[in-house]
């Protein structure tokens, strides 16, 4: 197994002082461990939120709309011709849209709070499909390749992360006799699970842990590969993001901001490589470095000004007149815009990275040839 990383044009490297280690998860977890070594639990969350909000308007909103430009843009050819496109793209949003019109027409909070929970159980599957899949495409390109009971025992780690994380906002407190919380004014609520169930997590997630170490001490006896550095980078990201968390929920605010950055960083990648071969048939330079601006630049811009109308300016607005029932919150526009955007994009990004995406599979990955190493390639989508 070859440790041959990919060319210099396409911007990785497997150096763990490298950028790609910073983006995919080690500067979250040089700041987590900064946080929890510095931060009092009973620190106020004033300015902390303030700096994840400016975070989140820079970062973590185009991140979203980014992948709504991928869709309707760049593979909107293969929404009517490709099943899976058609489920993410027309299908999904539909459904989401009729419920939420449901529920703010009816002033149906019950229904309003099954979609708040869904929303952050999605949100773990997502975190941790993100994460994986970082894992498996800086792999990758870097010719290392894991089998499928490699990646089943990896994924089942990261799952049982996320697990103990959520279980801990859902198991009862004895301390905290109160089961209701807002997301933005909709009332959603603790399941009081009993607390042996994230017990089991613990032993769960131990146990896998040490599998995941044990089997990456034997593929490096065996072959004499080390794993990715910025895939080491991504998987202990998780940890990172979810278990300080559970002890202070500042932590917590800044988890989308690197969540996003790490996702940002492969739509960099991805664009950068599209459009540099888009325009190389340019003869004048002049004119190649002018449409690589407007192709690259216009991708991000639209990105940034679609994240702010559907983040901020358009669903305050809608609040502003109004419309709707006291019952939803004093601002059921923005919790309906912001539910049905974080939803929709986890079932967009399970279709858009995928490594039978001939997009992705030229801009993202490093070209595979051997029949051996194209098969594994394969199996990391």
């Amino acid at each position: 197994m070859s440790t041959q990383t990919i060319p210099a044009d396409t911007g990785f490297s497997n150096s763990y002082l490298s950028r790609d280690v910073l983006l995919m998860g080690g500067l979250s977890i040089v700041v987590s461990i900064g946080f929890w070594l510095m931060m009092r639990k009973n620190a106020s969350l004033f300015q902390v939120a303030h700096v994840a909000f400016a975070l989140a308007f820079v970062i973590n909103h185009p991140h979203f709309l980014s992948s709504y430009v991928l869709l309707y843009g760049d593979f909107r050819k293969r929404i009517f011709k490709n099943g899976r496109y058609f489920w993410a793209a027309v299908i999904v949003p539909l459904i989401l849209l009729g419920l939420l019109v449901t529920a703010m027409a009816t002033a149906n909070t019950g229904l309003m709070a099954h979609i708040v929970t869904s929303m952050f159980f999605f949100v773990g599957w997502h975190y941790v499909k993100q994460v994986f899949g970082c894992v498996i495409v800086t792999s990758a390109q870097r010719k290392m390749f894991y089998t499928p009971g490699e990646r089943r025992l990896m994924l089942g780690n990261l799952f049982a992360v996320w697990g103990m994380s959520w279980l801990h906002s859902q198991v009862y407190q004895p301390g905290d006799p109160s089961t209701a919380f807002a997301f933005y004014g909709i009332p959603h609520y603790r399941l009081n699970l009993p607390v042996w169930t994230q017990q089991g997590t613990y032993i769960v997630l131990a146990l896998s842990a040490l599998a995941v170490i044990a089997m990456h001490v034997r593929r490096y006896m065996r072959t004499g590969v080390k794993p990715s550095a910025p895939g080491v980078a991504a998987y202990l990201s998780l940890y990172a993001w979810y278990i300080p968390a559970a002890t202070h929920p500042a932590f917590g605010y800044f988890i989308p901001a690197f969540h996003s950055l790490q996702y940002m960083a492969f739509v960099w990648t991805l664009k950068r490589n599209q459009v540099g071969a888009e325009v190389r048939s340019f003869k004048d330079p002049k004119e190649r470095r002018k449409e690589w601006l407007n192709r690259f630049g216009g991708f991000f811009a639209n990105a940034a000004v679609l994240g702010a109308l559907t983040f901020e300016f358009i669903p305050k607005a809608l609040d502003g007149r109004g419309w709707l029932s006291p019952e939803l919150g004093p601002t059921p526009f923005m919790a309906a815009f912001l539910l049905f955007i974080n939803i929709h994009h986890y079932f967009i990004d399970n279709v858009i990275w995928r490594s039978d995406n001939p997009t992705v599979r030229e801009h993202l990955f490093h070209p595979v040839t051997s029949p051996a190493a194209a098969k594994s390639y394969r199996q990391a989508g």
